[in-house]
């Protein structure tokens, strides 16, 4: 596992392989994010324009785009949102072909997360994972359904959609502290992360009504959840990565990791 933490009050830090690689499955959405909110300010992105969705661009796994009629038009911040709040791959492949991948990585070296790096799409991931290259939909969607395939570059590290996870909380406590992009644009990123409806890591043993502000990832080698913590005393970030599946006890280990650190810095 990779952990990193950070207590924004103090600046008190723990990290453990905080600077080792890891591939991101769909952690990769939060530099896709902050990017996008880059180029709002920059003015090279609208988030009022309006997206038609093409069915023949859907990517299978999370997501409700792919489920959806052909024709469909969003906002681009419908799209951001989707992304974030149900982890929608479709979504994901949408916006990166518009920001381009170089953007992204440009943007997060920009900012101090150097070790982000975005060499495939996440229809390519998938691709990547099932040995499927050049897959229709449906063939893509079964051979992840059964597992199937090698993992090819998805799964290693120095190959995959990758980073750290010490710049993965870096990208969480800039956000907080409005040191990138401008404050209504972090204030906009960090309302999108607050509706993640997955709730089974960092929030799943918090108490109730607990806000957390933070993005998942999984597949078969990996589960991830990495965030801001609101307490009552205390605001931090938590980075939770491993290269155990989801199928695995990796979830259930990061609620008890969040759990230790919620009890020592709100001091329950």
């Amino acid at each position: 596992m990779g952990i990193a933490a950070t207590d924004l009050a103090t600046g008190r830090h723990v990290a453990i392989h905080g600077d080792e690689l890891f591939p991101l499955a769909s952690l990769v959405k939060l530099p896709i994010l902050v990017t996008l909110y880059d180029g709002v300010r920059a003015g090279r992105v609208d988030l009022a324009e309006r997206v038609r969705y093409d069915a023949r661009i859907r990517v299978p796994g999370s997501g409700v785009l792919q489920d959806l009629d052909d024709g469909l038009e969003l906002t681009v911040r419908d799209v951001a949102t989707l992304m974030i709040t149900v982890s929608d791959n479709t979504a994901a492949d949408v916006l990166l072909a518009r920001l381009g991948r170089e953007r992204v990585e440009a943007t997060m070296r920009e900012i101090g997360a150097p070790s982000v790096r975005v060499p495939f799409s996440i229809r390519e991931l998938f691709e990547e994972l099932t040995d499927a290259r050049g897959a229709d939909y449906d063939t893509l969607k079964e051979r992840l359904r059964v597992s199937a395939g090698s993992g090819g570059r998805a799964v290693v590290a120095e190959q995959s959609v990758r980073a750290t996870p010490g710049d993965i909380g870096r990208i969480f406590e800039l956000l907080e502290r409005r040191a990138i992009l401008d404050p209504p644009s972090c204030d906009a990123v960090l309302d999108i992360l607050r509706r993640t409806k997955t709730d089974t890591r960092i929030p799943a043993l918090l108490p109730k009504g607990t806000i957390v502000a933070h993005k998942t990832g999984n597949w078969e080698t990996a589960t991830h959840d990495a965030g801001i913590v609101y307490g009552k005393r205390s605001t931090y970030v938590m980075v939770l990565m491993s290269d155990i599946g989801f199928d695995g006890d990796a979830g259930s280990v990061e609620a008890d990791i969040a759990k230790i650190a919620w009890d020592h810095l709100e001091g329950q």
